[in-house]
């Protein structure tokens, strides 16, 4: 793999994003295959075959841009999103999906922001301070609990 392939070829760097010497990027013309754990930055232009989680880092922030996309699920504090993620978002902090961003799994968030236009094919799932996997959990024993009015057809029964 090039540097070029990393950076992008134009050697452009989105200024929305304020990029110090720590921080990571898959460029435009780049495809990762594999996780990718990172803390600080991350910023993806292409595409990467794999989950991406971010260390235990508070400030921790991912970037997909208009033209990245990630195949597998999506964990960090500070997420933006104006490409394209096949598969589950977690953010412990703040999501951004902007009007480009296409989502195809269910997005866990403690404050989100979506702007008109954009497409999430799953569900929108508030953490209210927990983590994902015990809402995971959590969803999965209430799928398996009898509802009320089962209750009450058992007992007349």
């Amino acid at each position: 793999m090039k540097i070029s392939d990393i950076i992008g070829t134009d050697n452009s760097v989105d200024k929305s994003v304020a990029m110090s010497g720590k921080d990571t990027v898959v460029g435009v013309n780049a495809q990762f295959t594999g996780n990718i754990m990172f803390s600080q930055n991350l910023k993806i232009s292409g595409t990467v075959k794999g989950n991406i989680d971010s260390n235990d880092d508070n400030d921790a922030q991912v970037v997909i841009d208009q033209n990245g996309v990630v195949e597998g699920d999506l964990t960090a504090p500070v997420i933006i999103l104006k490409g394209e993620v096949n598969g589950n978002v977690h953010s412990t902090t703040k999501i951004v999906i902007d009007a480009s961003a296409l989502i195809t799994g269910n997005v866990y968030y403690d404050i989100l922001e979506m702007h008109g236009g954009a497409t999430v094919n799953g569900s929108l799932i508030r953490n209210m301070g927990k983590t994902a996997g015990l809402i995971e959990k959590k969803t999965e024993t209430d799928d398996k609990s009898t509802g009320f009015l089962q209750s009450i057809d058992k007992q007349e029964k």
